[in-house]
């Protein structure tokens, strides 16, 4: 394998050999069915809900040493570009730009460039679907980072996401310049999760890109755990995220913005295994307020 690719993003890293930074926890504000979002299409929200929620998650991934990331989900340009208006000024935190519909993409991509948060936003993402005018845009206006989503329904072996990223996708990120993506492994159903985890390795070993998945998106379907109650489902999500963490995922999304605090506490909790023996058996200085100090300062958590 060549050398692994490390991304900024804003203050985060994204990227490189296990347990040298902490990986990216990433949750969905403004989703569909967003109990704090009143019109989906002209973007009006709760704006006091909203901000508590993103206080809450600054809050977390400070006390608990945890690179966490909002990912924002919006379904016009009109409300991709209030969000980010909003979410923008109210943290620090890398911010997916996150759309079914190109059109929506682009004027997020738009925005982010116009309030000044490009340096980390992330782009998300290409697909097989992508439009000639969103990577024309991409040439203009240069966010953190790509996301590139590899699953290829057709072949959902890890052999099949590398040579749908080698074929497909290496094309695409040479005309617009970008040398790393984030690489997304599409998760199908609940055991699915078994395929991301082996995809995730195969993508870090063959191009050194950072890569992860969106475990929590097959929860909801996954309808016996459901009637067990939500703890149950917490506790699953709790060891999808630690599996992905620990086949090197950097990407981690564990879905709604609600449950960050679980999110939070478990990878934090994974990252000071992670990150002791990266420290001590591989000689890696780790960040300040990582969270192999920060998991024993937690008489200040609160919520």
């Amino acid at each position: 394998m060549g050398d692994y690719h490390v991304l900024k993003i804003g203050n985060a890293t994204i990227g490189g050999p296990l347990g040298s930074a902490t990986g990216l926890v990433v949750g969905s504000i403004f989703y569909d069915k967003h109990s704090i979002v009143r019109d989906p299409f002209a973007g009006e929200f709760d704006e006091t809900r909203a901000a508590l929620l993103l206080d809450r998650v600054n809050r977390l991934s400070k006390q608990y040493g945890v690179q966490m990331a909002l990912d924002v989900i919006a379904a016009s340009p009109e409300a991709i570009e209030r969000f980010l208006e909003f979410v923008g000024p109210r943290t620090n935190l890398p911010l997916l730009i996150n759309a079914t519909e190109a059109q929506v993409r682009m004027a997020g991509l738009e925005a982010a460039a116009r309030l000044g948060i490009l340096e980390r936003s992330v782009y998300a993402s290409l697909n097989e679907d992508t439009e000639d005018e969103e990577l024309e845009l991409l040439g203009r206006y240069r966010p953190a980072a790509v996301m590139i989503l590899a699953s290829d329904i057709s072949d959902p072996t890890p052999g099949g996401s590398c040579e749908m990223i080698e074929n497909y996708y290496h094309p695409m990120l040479k005309e617009i310049g970008v040398a790393a993506p984030i690489v997304d492994l599409g998760t199908m159903d609940p055991p699915s999760i078994g395929l991301n985890i082996r995809q995730i390795q195969a993508v870090r070993e063959r191009f050194g890109y950072p890569a992860g998945c969106a475990f929590s998106n097959c929860y909801p379907q996954w309808t016996g755990l459901n009637r067990l109650g939500r703890e149950w489902v917490n506790l699953s999500l709790a060891a999808a995220l630690v599996a992905c963490r620990a086949a090197g995922g950097d990407y981690l999304h564990y879905g709604i913005i609600e449950k960050s605090a679980m999110a939070a506490h478990v990878a934090a909790t994974a990252e000071v295994f992670y990150g002791f023996a990266a420290q001590e058996l591989d000689g890696h200085k780790l960040p300040e307020g990582h969270a192999l100090w920060q998991m024993f300062k937690l008489s200040g958590v609160t919520e």
